[in-house]
């Protein structure tokens, strides 16, 4: 009876180094997977920060456009308005006058 109890104990044994190596190798490949994950969210950020780049210069571009547009139409508003020359000289001349 003693040689059966020995021979299960060797096997609970061989049992109980099974559930370590398999409880290891869950380990080893729940570390794997987490770090798939963390590699598929950093580049999920990555390519997320490329896209807000590209709208960030797309937007300072059309700001840009807006900009030179609005500035382009100012510049025609102010040739357009009409310009009273002798007007304009007695300023300066007054103004010359008082400084001197």
């Amino acid at each position: 009876m003693s040689d059966v109890l020995e021979k299960l104990l060797a096997v609970e044994k061989d049992a109980a180094a099974l559930v370590v190596q398999a409880e290891a190798e869950a380990a080893r490949r729940r570390a794997a997977a987490q770090a798939r994950a963390g590699e598929r969210a950093a580049e999920a950020v990555k390519t997320e920060a490329v896209r807000a780049a590209e709208r960030i210069t797309a937007a300072r571009q059309a700001l840009g456009a807006e900009r030179e547009q609005r500035s382009r139409e100012h510049g025609l508003s102010l040739a357009a308005r009409p310009r009273d020359t002798k007007a304009l000289a007695r300023v300066i001349e007054e103004f010359v006058d008082k400084v001197l």
